[in-house]
């Protein structure tokens, strides 16, 4: 299944997750509301001797709170889901076929690759799903490419989901899917939310 696929699926079962949140959310929050008036209601007539201003003055503080109190829950709401669209999608691409997820983790340390004569740090997971035969596929291409072709696969793990993380040195490229995630969180929050929301 393509990466474009699973996003498509992952954004659709998001969606329906958010109208399910966003409902929920507008039936607390009319709650809210109307409790708030009811609340208004009952001070208007045990305050009978105040002015009718000071009444609605209070009453309109009261529901501007309760609608206050409304659109933070909504935006936590959508936070959530935004968050867990975040999480399944590391999950679905941690549980890709073994050949899909070498093609991807191929794409993504081609494009990571500064010399060719990295360090490629892995989780524990990753060390057993990507081979030997993958390294050399690799370090061929790399080689065809006009580069030094001698990327080796440290002893060293790291905890993440997948991904991986390029070591030349002291100087480290972190692709672990976490990472790459939360460094396009600005940009994919503003989407993933378009595409939940709007």
């Amino acid at each position: 299944m393509s990466l474009e696929k699973i996003l498509a699926r992952i954004a659709d079962d998001a969606q329906k997750e958010a109208d399910r949140i966003i409902e929920r959310a507008n039936l607390n929050a009319q709650e809210i509301i109307k409790k708030a008036e009811e609340a208004a209601e009952i001070l208007k007539v045990e305050s009978f001797q105040r002015t009718e201003e000071e009444v609605a003055q209070r009453k309109e503080r009261m529901v501007a709170m309760a609608r206050l109190d409304f659109r933070k829950r909504i935006l936590d709401e959508k936070q959530r889901a935004i968050d867990a669209v975040f999480q399944k999608a590391i999950e679905t691409l941690c549980k890709l076929e073994d050949d899909e997820y070498r093609a991807l983790m191929k794409r993504m340390l081609l494009s990571g690759v500064q010399t060719g004569a990295e360090e490629i740090i892995l989780s524990q997971r990753d060390k057993t799903r990507l081979t030997p035969s993958f390294l050399n596929e690799l370090n061929e291409e790399l080689r065809n490419n006009g580069q030094k072709g001698n990327l080796t696969i440290s002893q060293e793990t790291r905890q993440m989901s997948g991904g991986f993380v390029l070591r030349r040195g002291d100087i480290e490229l972190n692709s672990a899917f976490e990472s790459l995630f939360e460094s396009s969180r600005d940009e994919l929050e503003s989407e993933v939310g378009r595409l939940l929301f709007e």
